[in-house]
């Protein structure tokens, strides 16, 4: 009988742990502000002026629904303060609902800000539980992180979707939060992110556009890359889906451009590092295979001169980009993004232990020399030009 009893007493006990559990903390999203981006900026004061871009319940698409006008789909707050947690206080007295950075999927760095340092919320990243590692950041050129997130973008109700999902194509240069918060701690690469700045200012195509990338020294912005070495940028880091290249083979003239464009099919880039008078020397190979997508030129690509001499002069133009890259890149702006001085910590990790601590200076200084090499591999459907007279 005692054991019988013993056996019931415990069943109770389960029955009533079964019934007092639950949800105790659980959170409705009723009752949630979901951040979809969030941006910062630095006020002419020297505040931190934080943005954030807010999903409407009735404007999140559904299965059948994209794109298109139709509800307000979010909303745009700011506030400014001295630190985050103050500045977030304040954006919480502007809602309703909890502010929920669960689903942010965008963070925006604008330029002032970023140039003056970046380190004021670099511990809020870190922290913060409901951060996303995965999380796309950017940095504005020519503007501010607030005129970004208060940017419409057409083809998708909620604006910042559409930054994730460029980001996530791999058409522009993506970098996510624990990418760069890794390059930001480290001695042997430098931050950069892409730079996302507004077009057709002040008419009804106003939009953004992800054309640029954003340098750091160490923590703050140091400059920017232009549209052209962002793509040599991509290719050095294995970036490469749909790049493309152009290239003048002719002089302009009435009938013809001159020019023809190519698209990397395969590509690689190799680097080998020496050490010399306790310093390195570089050497980097840029070689590719690449089909032509337009001929706007008399050159016909089915003879194998022509194309020996676009593949000739491609290569030329690709190899002189490069170093005119690394120039800027090492003298002006004189931040390690190529990860230079990751590939001599590999190598030579006794001569890099001399090197580590003050590998910023020394980076300016590196030789590095260029091997660029291209080969035509597919012309397309049509060899010759589309629009040059056909002889017997």
């Amino acid at each position: 009988m005692t054991r019988i009893l013993r056996t019931f007493r415990f069943l109770v006990i389960f029955v009533i742990l079964g019934l007092t559990t639950g949800c105790w903390d659980r959170n409705e999203m009723d009752d949630l502000a979901l951040v979809m981006a969030s941006g910062i900026d630095l006020t002419d004061d020297g505040q931190l002026e934080i943005t954030l871009q807010i999903a409407l319940p009735t404007g999140i698409p559904s299965a059948v629904q994209s794109g298109g006008k139709g509800k307000k789909s979010v909303i745009v707050i700011s506030a400014s303060g001295k630190n985050s947690s103050e500045v977030t206080g304040k954006l919480q007295q502007q809602l309703s609902r909890a502010i929920y950075f669960g689903h942010r999927g965008v963070i925006i760095f604008g330029e002032q800000f970023a140039r003056h340092g970046i380190n004021r919320v670099v511990d809020t990243f870190t922290r913060f539980p409901e951060t996303r590692a995965n999380s796309y950041v950017l940095t504005t050129y020519g503007g501010t992180a607030k005129e970004i997130l208060n940017t419409s973008y057409q083809l998708e109700l909620i604006p910042s979707i559409g930054i994730n999902k460029i980001q996530s194509s791999k058409l522009s240069f993506p970098v996510k939060i624990d990418e760069f918060l890794n390059a930001l701690s480290s001695e042997d690469r430098s931050p950069v992110t892409a730079a996302i700045r507004v077009i057709h200012k002040g008419t009804d195509k106003e939009t953004f556009t992800i054309d640029r990338a954003a340098v750091y020294h160490k923590n703050q912005l140091s400059g920017y890359l232009s549209s052209n070495e962002l793509k040599l940028l991509r290719w050095w880091t294995g970036e490469t889906h749909h790049l493309r290249f152009t290239v003048q083979v002719e002089p302009e003239n009435e009938q013809y451009g001159g020019i023809v464009g190519v698209e990397l099919l395969n590509s690689s880039m190799k680097m080998h590092t020496v050490i010399k008078n306790e310093l390195p020397e570089v050497r980097v190979s840029l070689h590719a295979s690449v089909r032509a997508i337009d001929n706007d030129s008399k050159l016909d690509l089915s003879k194998v001169d022509d194309m020996k001499r676009v593949e000739s002069l491609l290569s030329t133009q690709i190899q002189s980009e490069a170093e005119s890259m690394l120039t800027h890149v090492q003298k002006e702006l004189q931040s390690d993004i190529l990860g230079i001085g990751e590939e001599v910590h590999i190598e030579h990790p006794y001569a890099w232990k001399k090197m580590k601590g003050k590998w910023l200076d020394i980076f300016p200084e590196v030789p590095v020399t260029v091997d660029a090499r291209i080969k035509i591999e597919r012309t397309g459907k049509t060899h010759s030009p589309a629009h040059k007279e056909k002889t017997d």
